[in-house]
């Protein structure tokens, strides 16, 4: 779907390098959000004094609840407030209120600053992918998303490793510090690259279109996805530990291999879903984790878990830009940033929904045996996806036949 602001004028306010870099803020801003201090985590814990393991738990929790609302305002907000304000001011925000962690103990307060992060890296996130679909088409907006979610793969991997060199060497409240120098660039980013604009009608006549319904199938299956990701980040390492992997250092080393993946093949979504098409790249995402969880699974011998590691990382490299790639394609210029917004709901509730669902299976039937079920699941859905693919391929063949005779 062409886009009528891309169309008639840039969203660049000054070089279409600098408005590329700025686009990417959004995605880079959720990866920085839940991975800056998760090394000084039990330093934290500590500070807080009684209940502080709980308290600093909670504190990506938190996080995670103000995405969630975030997401679901911030496609009001982008229409009300327009890209650049909706950007500058929630910049100041996420700056301020993410150093809130390097001089707050009070744990209300530290909560609260938490989940005022969360809400600004989500009215950021649709604010950047609705700019990024009104600035770019074809396989220019899916390179654009795929890039996207690549830096925010590697924002995660790059803070995560920052904050513990931090905590170890400057002192664990530091690692706060990622979160103004983040939102100063950002702002340097945003007052050179981006200029105003705002979702809006491109006729008098013209109503909103009614999006979520018709895309309420997808957001279902757009928390699967986001479900099933978040078993890197939840379950993989207790299993790495039922296969004797004890050492942390060891277990983060083959875990990062998820997140280094993801980065390079987000940044090649575009040329992958040119070749295959959106429904043919996420195919073979299916195939990558279904093959990952299997791997992992085994557990026959430590290779297998960096093997299955590989492979979830190709499933997140392409499964993130895709169910954004969907939702700009299959919404108009003024739904869109609502759709955004509801789209990224959904996926935290899957991450919320990770541990609800998988933790009593886990307990009824052992951590492996869910890795492998779910590994069953997701080539079952991969096999309907690509049966589903091949008759429309075969439908617009014979189409395309009849129509030329």
């Amino acid at each position: 779907m062409n886009s009528p602001i891309a169309a008639s004028r840039s969203l660049a306010r000054s070089q279409p390098g600098i408005l590329f870099f700025a686009l990417m803020l959004g995605h880079m801003s959720q990866g920085l959000t839940f991975t800056a201090y998760i090394a000084a985590l039990p330093q934290l814990a500590h500070a807080l004094g009684a209940n502080g393991e709980l308290i600093a738990q909670m504190s990506i929790a938190i996080a995670a609840l103000g995405t969630m609302t975030g997401a679901l305002a911030s496609g009001w907000v982008l229409e009300k407030a327009g890209t650049r304000t909706t950007m500058l001011v929630f910049l100041v925000v996420y700056g301020i209120a993410g150093t809130g962690g390097y001089v707050l103990r009070d744990p209300v307060t530290l909560l609260g600053s938490r989940f005022l992060v969360g809400f600004a890296c989500a009215c950021m996130v649709t604010a950047c992918v609705w700019g990024i679909a009104a600035e770019y088409t074809g396989d220019r907006r899916a390179r654009a998303l795929g890039a996207s979610a690549a830096l925010g793969s590697f924002t995660s991997l790059a803070s995560t490793l920052l904050g513990g060199y931090l905590t170890e060497h400057a002192g664990w409240p530091n690692a706060f510090l990622q979160y103004p120098v983040f939102a100063v660039y950002g702002l340097v980013m945003v007052s050179m690259g981006l200029r105003q604009a705002k979702p809006e009608l491109t006729t008098a006549n013209q109503v909103q279109q009614p999006f979520f319904a018709r895309m309420l199938p997808f957001y279902a299956l757009a928390s699967l996805i986001s479900t099933v990701m978040f078993m890197g980040s939840t379950q993989f390492a207790f299993l790495l530990e039922e296969d004797g992997i004890t050492n942390a250092g060891t277990r983060s080393l083959i875990m990062s291999g998820i997140t280094i993946v993801s980065t390079l093949t987000s940044f090649g979504y575009g040329p992958i879903q040119q070749r295959l098409g959106a429904l043919g790249a996420f195919v073979l995402s299916l195939a990558c984790i279904s093959a990952g969880l299997t791997s992992i699974g085994a557990g026959i011998d430590p290779s297998y878990a960096v093997l299955g590691a590989g492979f979830m990382g190709l499933y997140v490299g392409i499964v993130m830009p895709y169910i954004h790639h969907v939702v700009t394609e299959r919404t108009d210029e003024f739904a869109r940033s609502r759709a955004l917004g509801v789209l990224n709901a959904f996926n935290f509730l899957g991450a919320f929904l990770n541990p609800l669902i998988f933790a009593p299976l886990a307990k009824q039937f052992g951590l492996r045996n869910v890795f492998l079920g779910t590994a069953v699941v997701m080539l079952v859905l991969c096999i309907g996806t690509a049966v589903n693919l091949l008759r429309n391929r075969g439908s617009a063949a014979q189409e395309a036949e009849a129509l030329s005779h």
